[in-house]
């Protein structure tokens, strides 16, 4: 069979025609792409932020916005934005739509704190940490070493539910570096509960706790060492004229 070599060239010759109008289809196409980033077109004139904003004020969510903003609607990137907010002390998570045709929609929550923890942050009821500028007042305190928070926060729960029996309230639980719990009560009362056997030992508290109220009489207590095998230690506080002149019966 006879090849048409003129035919070849001809069809070589074309493939190149097409494949040099593909490269400048694909050339203008970036070029007014970048033309319509510089345009900004569609700008974004309107951000509305949504959702139950307590602690976290709106210039500091329009100040975390602002540089995410150039482009245009069309070019905003989403992602960006939700973690440009989802950065601020006391938001949780953050959901970012476009409205067409000039403005975006942001949901925002926030965290909601359980209790202090440790010196400046909070903590929320899963269990997670996060450091705003100040903190609200009123909040139960809750301390330990690092990897401890989840464990704290379930004694603390634990503790506000069983001492509801005896109506008292803890407003402090700590764990010390050796793993001793110390729970302080909202009249000052201090509970001493160590390292182990803890529903043991709350349970005999619970249990004791009328007999020790009865036989404290005029008596304050100062605090209970629960760490007895078989039994609790009351430590008194002072009377109140001792207290009054620094503790000294002579003064």
């Amino acid at each position: 069979m006879a090849m048409d070599a003129g035919g070849g060239a001809r069809d070589a010759g074309a493939w190149k025609i097409v494949l040099g109008a593909a490269v400048v289809i694909a050339v203008a196409a970036a070029f007014a792409l970048d033309r319509l980033h510089a345009l900004a077109l569609f700008p974004v004139q309107a951000v509305r932020f949504e959702g139950d904003i307590v602690h976290v004020s709106d210039q500091a969510l329009r100040s975390a916005v602002a540089p995410h903003l150039e482009g245009g609607l069309l070019f905003v990137d989403l992602a960006e934005i939700r973690g440009a907010v989802t950065a601020l002390p006391w938001v949780s998570s953050a959901s970012v739509w476009r409205v067409w045709p000039d403005g975006l929609r942001i949901r925002v929550d926030e965290h909601e704190p359980v209790a202090r923890w440790g010196e400046g942050a909070l903590l929320t009821a899963a269990g997670e940490r996060f450091r705003p500028e100040r903190r609200p007042a009123g909040l139960p305190a809750l301390a330990g070493p690092d990897g401890s928070a989840a464990r704290v926060l379930e004694r603390f729960r634990t503790l506000g539910q069983r001492l509801g029996e005896i109506d008292a309230e803890p407003v402090a639980v700590g764990l010390d570096e050796r793993r001793a719990l110390r729970v302080t009560l909202e009249d000052g009362v201090v509970l001493r509960f160590g390292r182990d056997h803890f529903d043991v030992r709350l349970q005999r508290l619970i249990d004791a706790w009328p007999a020790i109220n009865r036989y404290a009489g005029e008596r304050s207590i100062a605090a209970v060492d629960t760490r007895y095998p078989n039994g609790l230690a009351v430590q008194w506080a002072p009377p109140a004229d001792e207290q009054n002149n620094g503790g000294d019966p002579n003064r």
